[in-house]
């Protein structure tokens, strides 16, 4: 029985977090012996993601936001030693780690744990430091890593101009639970959201943060409202920009129209009960909120970003837009509320091509095999 540690950056509300825990349930029910640990619980969610995982989940408690600076590098070292020590007594044959921070942090651990299989990973995080791109490159092109998995074609791309060794570059897109998102009945949903039930409802889906792009749906809107004033437009998700975000619904009179969710757990649901799925992002790695929209039979509206066009393509299984061009994005939200035959047509392509391509199974089998691959000769 292959033994497997997933190793995370901090526990929060993420794409990336979201892969991991998926991923660690995919493998705990093919039989492998699979634990996740995180470096610092971000957002206080240890006690209930630890009462809903079925295999071992922990956090090393390394960090502190509010902690002065040697205080801080004394918990991280403290966290980092743990972390060897934990890996040298479970005795994995392969780790996992995600975002570059744990690459950085976890794979040398994992190395002189003597775990045979390293592997990190590149989620595409933007505005990354030169020197933490310096040092990733060097963990990950040394002995120290087995290799890096990219998460999309996008993800690669970057390492590869990060000057990750070529050869050392592992894709494996990132999946999800396909068969879970879609017929799903919205319930009382519109009642909860205080949505009346004859509106048409346009949902997006991340963190409150300028990579997002959320402001851009939010200029869209009343050029929406003035031909469609039904719409209500949602967003799930909370970060710093959340205040402009309200400040700029108020100074467009369109707070009415508008719903700012917050973090929600029940993603699945309210993309059930939504008419139009919006992704306005500046920038993204691989975006699981967008597929799990496609999977789930909603149609899709994205900006033209690296990332969106190896999976949306124009017209055929969703509508892409230029970037950062809210006029654009209202008339191709208009476009596809006032032709329910295109939406239904676009969203059914983008459904079928989720299944086949970026399902969980997928993508939990080619870890798996990753692991089975290298943990007899990576040392």
């Amino acid at each position: 029985m292959l033994k497997i540690l997933l190793l995370g950056t901090n526990i929060t509300t993420g794409g990336a977090q979201k892969v991991l825990l998926d991923l660690a349930n995919w493998l705990e029910q093919e039989g492998v012996q699979v634990s996740a640990l995180f470096f610092y619980d971000k957002d206080g969610l240890l006690p209930e993601w630890q009462t809903q995982s079925k295999f071992p989940l922990d956090c090393l408690h390394a960090w502190a936001v509010n902690d002065k600076p040697l205080k801080r590098a004394n918990r991280l070292l403290n966290g980092w030693l743990r972390l060897v020590r934990v890996m040298k007594e479970e005795q994995y044959d392969g780790v996992v780690t995600f975002t570059h921070d744990s690459n950085i942090l976890g794979l040398p651990a994992a190395w002189l744990a003597k775990i045979p299989a390293r592997w990190g990973s590149h989620h595409g995080y933007p505005n990354l430091s030169k020197i933490k791109i310096l040092v990733h490159r060097w963990v990950i092109n040394s002995k120290l890593s087995t290799g890096l998995v990219a998460v999309s074609e996008f993800t690669r791309d970057r390492a590869l101009q990060e000057g990750i060794d070529p050869t050392k570059i592992r894709l494996i897109q990132n999946g999800i639970e396909t068969e879970k998102l879609s017929n799903l009945d919205p319930g009382n949903t519109l009642k909860d959201l205080n949505i009346p039930l004859n509106a048409r409802v346009i949902l997006s889906v991340g963190r409150l943060v300028a990579s997002k792009g959320h402001e851009f749906l939010v200029r869209a809107a009343p050029a929406v409202l003035a031909s469609h004033p039904n719409v209500v437009f949602c967003i799930a998700g909370d970060g710093p920009f959340r205040r402009s975000l309200e400040l700029m619904i108020n100074s467009l009179k369109i707070s009415e129209n508008f719903r700012l969710l917050g973090n929600r757990k029940d993603i699945p649901i309210l993309l059930s009960a939504s008419d139009l799925f919006v992704m306005p992002s500046i920038y993204e790695g691989l975006p699981i909120s967008l597929l799990e929209a496609m999977a789930s039979g909603v149609p899709v509206i994205c900006t033209a970003i690296p990332a969106v066009t190896n999976i949306i393509k124009d017209g055929e299984n969703g509508r892409l837009v230029v970037l950062q061009d809210e006029d654009e994005l209202s008339q191709a939200i208009i476009e596809l509320l006032d032709d329910p035959e295109k939406s239904k047509r676009l969203a059914m392509q983008a459904q079928e091509l989720v299944r086949s391509t970026f399902s969980l199974a997928n993508m939990g089998k080619a870890y798996q095999d990753l692991i089975k691959e290298h943990h007899t000769n990576a040392k």
